[in-house]
């Protein structure tokens, strides 16, 4: 009879049995989606219809305990290599349940989390994929520490000699066990394999005698294989006639005569890009204030899978059969044919016959298209350099482009660039990286949804991961008011401020204004500090002058169309201004607008842009008035984009890489939290008695107008000037609205420079030259 103490101890160790169980199987289920949905509980929601709900949404089926267990263990603690540790609890089940010595599975124990750590420090020192979920936090910052200490083969030697040590001392305490515990096992599987031989033969038995007993006549038995002699089977054969009728036959040879002659497609290798780890470099400068400053980690970007850059070689078969066909339709000869596979499109180039002209090809753009089903083809004619056509056809798996994969590059890395940027990946998928010095200004457009805002944030990312505080500034305007708003966290490190205002980042169109004459005005002095010291730019300023360094300011205006619409002019003149003479002082102009057109974009702006970035757009007309060619109205939208950079003649077609507004929020806020530099960045006041800007003032950190319309005093010049006061004429003249120049003619009225309404005859103008208009608005100002 089993006493009382035999049956507690079986049943610990079922209950350990269990438990270990439940935390292996945790650790084997656990899903990286789970860990957002259980931290929207707390832990004293774990009953009610708050955890019933998150319950639902879990893929881990051991519920919201093993959720937050296997989200504790694999992401923060040692990986899935926690699991060795749940061996060591079923041993101690197996000991307990058994009345067995406890001293083995002491052992074991300590072997099982020694081994663990041993182990998640190798899957740290990886690169694999994955290789974080194997490690976890503590594997990564262990390999991180001795790979520093004692470098990468030093720590593989180290802990492959701890690996090894640990095995052989466990071997030699509880080798016997062990090894009875292997032949144990060893032999249930042999008895488990001999019984299911012999229940096999049993089943084989019982379905013969089954099957005897439905045919129980022998002879019926032995005459049923040659019962068959009607000619049911003989017939067969003569049935597929069709297969010799010569016509058919001939059509096939014909069709595989023209697929025979086709060209074969040559398949381009994809640009590998030689990989590098970004937080290898100096990460910790000091500053010119005599402060600290750390660049940002580039483990704040998200770490994403990387995609199957396999090729379909059979998809890329189909594709040329079919675009070839086409253009055999229309007597275009292919001599020669070559593919290369980007992240969304396939690009063809096709080598033609000398016969063939390009404008024949060019031409059957919408056939090809409609020939090909895509949603949009961009042809290139003739591709710069080469002698060949290109045709960029979208392929049937895209491949996102995400910012990690693109900073981590040793181009990105030891790049001597003054002002790197990344712009994304190109049709090889070489990582395409340009200068914003040498641009030296850039015009992004495209319509609402393309990419404009995701742009603009990787370029201010790339600046913010390759520039310290010292080397660049921000002068960022946001009509929109909610796309730039993360970038709030810089105020104390890469923003400037401005004498009279108290905003860093502008969002209203007046304060816009005033800011872009304060660049103005910083230009005008730089430009005079490079006179005085006798150099042509800033690079040879600072190299001359080191303490006396500037830094390049970097003006990003994220919607043109807005304050061209409120200020017309008065935003033109500026930005026309800087784009002509700013580049030698180290200013540069990043200008997006989801509105390319001629109103917008004028000439003037235009010229001054040489750098542009297309993406997506309505018409073939917004194509021609960003790029001056088509092209941009066949794009694929998310980030699909042209480049057309200042130094080649056509436009480049590159992937732009995504980045989120969390990733972004994370970058500033770590730049953020840390110590401001003592001294802020300042740009001047404008001069206030210019044309365009009068009648604006700042008070108390406001720019207003005394309540009066920025277009009030060249209103009023020009009715004086013309003798004639209509809406119509502000309309023409000064590019307004109605409703603005109606309000204009009111407050012109109200200040007694025009007469009221006559209906519809123009206003009597009561003042009668300049000079005395000049003393009536001296007097107002007063």
């Amino acid at each position: 009879m089993i006493d009382k103490e035999t049956l507690k101890q079986e049943f610990g160790g079922i209950l350990l049995g269990v438990a270990a169980f439940f935390y292996i199987g945790s650790l084997l289920f656990y899903h990286p989606a789970d860990t957002a949905v259980v931290s929207r509980l707390q832990w004293f929601e774990m009953i009610g219809s708050a955890a019933t709900s998150v319950a639902k949404e879990l893929h881990n089926p051991f519920g919201i305990l093993g959720a937050r267990l296997s989200s504790l263990l694999v992401e923060w603690f040692l990986g899935y290599m926690s699991v060795i540790p749940g061996i060591a609890m079923v041993y101690w089940s197996w000991c307990v349940g058994r009345v067995r010595s406890l001293k083995p599975p002491l052992f074991f124990t300590l072997y099982a989390v020694l081994i663990t750590l041993v182990a998640g420090t190798m899957s740290g020192l990886t690169s694999f994929r994955d290789a974080d979920l194997y490690a976890g936090t503590v594997g990564r910052m262990l390999a991180t520490f001795l790979s520093t200490l004692l470098g990468t083969t030093g720590a593989w030697i180290l802990l492959l000699a701890l690996a090894v040590g640990l095995s052989l001392a466990l071997w030699r305490m509880l080798g016997t066990r062990i090894a009875g515990l292997a032949s144990g096992v060893v032999d249930a599987a042999t008895a488990g394999w001999s019984m299911a031989g012999k229940l096999g033969g049993l089943m084989r038995r019982v379905v013969s005698r089954m099957a005897g007993e439905r045919n129980p006549d022998p002879g019926l038995a032995e005459a049923s294989p040659a019962r068959p002699r009607k000619p049911i089977v003989a017939a067969d054969p003569v049935r597929p006639e069709p297969e010799f009728e010569p016509e058919p036959e001939s059509l096939a040879d014909e069709t595989a005569q023209e697929h025979a002659d086709d060209p074969e497609i040559t398949i381009r290798e994809a640009v590998r890009e030689k990989e590098a780890d970004l937080d290898e470099r100096r990460l910790k400068v000091k500053t010119k204030d005599r402060g600290s400053y750390r660049f940002p980690s580039v483990d704040l970007l998200k770490r994403t899978r990387e995609e199957d850059e396999l090729i379909d070689e059979s998809l890329l078969e189909e594709s040329k059969s079919r675009l070839l066909e086409k253009l055999r339709i229309y007597k275009v000869e292919v001599v020669r044919i070559s593919a290369t596979v980007g992240p969304r499109v396939t690009l063809f180039e096709l080598e033609l016959a000398p016969d063939v002209k390009v404008s024949k090809v060019t031409s059957l753009e919408n056939d090809l298209a409609m020939a090909m089903a895509a949603r949009g083809i961009r042809m290139i004619a003739p591709i710069p350099g080469k002698n060949a056509v290109g045709v960029e056809i979208p392929h049937g798996k895209p491949r996102t482009v995400w910012m990690r994969s693109v900073l981590q590059v040793e181009k990105f890395k030891n790049s001597r660039l003054a002002l790197p940027v990344v712009l994304g990946r190109t049709i090889a998928n070489e990582v395409y990286i340009d200068d914003l010095a040498s641009m030296p200004h850039l015009l992004i457009a495209g319509a609402t949804g393309a990419g404009k805002s995701v742009g603009i944030n990787v370029i201010i990312s790339s600046l913010l991961y390759s520039c310290s505080p010292d080397k660049v500034r921000f002068v960022l305007i946001d009509p929109k008011r909610v796309e730039l708003f993360h970038y709030q966290h810089l105020k104390n490190h890469f923003l400037v401020t401005f004498e009279g205002l108290e905003e860093q980042i502008i969002t209203e169109p007046a304060k816009a204004v005033y800011a872009l004459r304060s660049v103005v005005k910083e230009m005008e002095q730089r430009y005079a500090r490079l006179e005085v010291a006798g150099v042509r730019n800033i690079a040879d300023f600072n190299r001359k002058l080191p303490q006396e360094a500037l830094p390049y300011l970097v003006v990003v205006v994220d919607e043109l169309a807005d304050l061209m619409m409120t200020a017309g002019k008065e935003v033109e003149e500026p930005i026309t201004r800087l784009a002509q003479l700013a580049r030698a002082v180290g200013i540069h102009l990043i200008v997006a607008t989801q509105r390319p057109s001629v109103d917008i974009i004028t000439g003037v702006i235009k010229a001054n842009f040489p750098a542009r970035i297309a993406f997506q757009v309505a018409s073939r007309v917004d194509s021609r008035t960003i790029l001056d060619s088509s092209g941009a109205d066949q794009l694929l939208g998310n980030g699909d984009m042209l480049y057309q950079p200042a130094n080649q003649p056509k436009p480049e077609r590159i992937q732009c890489p995504y980045i989120s507004s969390s990733e972004v929020e994370a970058i500033t806020s770590f730049i953020g939290s840390q110590e401001g530099l003592k001294t802020a960045y300042e740009l001047p006041r404008p001069d206030m008695n210019e044309k365009n800007a009068a009648g604006m003032a700042i008070r108390g950190g406001k720019v207003s107008g005394g309540g009066r319309d920025p277009m009030f005093e060249e209103a009023a010049n020009l009715v004086v000037m013309h003798q004639q006061g209509s809406v119509s004429l502000l309309q023409r003249r000064l590019k307004l609205g109605f409703s603005r120049a109606a309000r204009v003619m009111d407050q012109l009225e109200e200040n007694g420079i025009v007469g009221s309404a006559e209906g519809s005859k123009p206003r009597e103008v009561l003042v009668q030259n300049l000079d005395s208009l000049e003393l009536l608005l001296r007097n107002l100002d007063g």
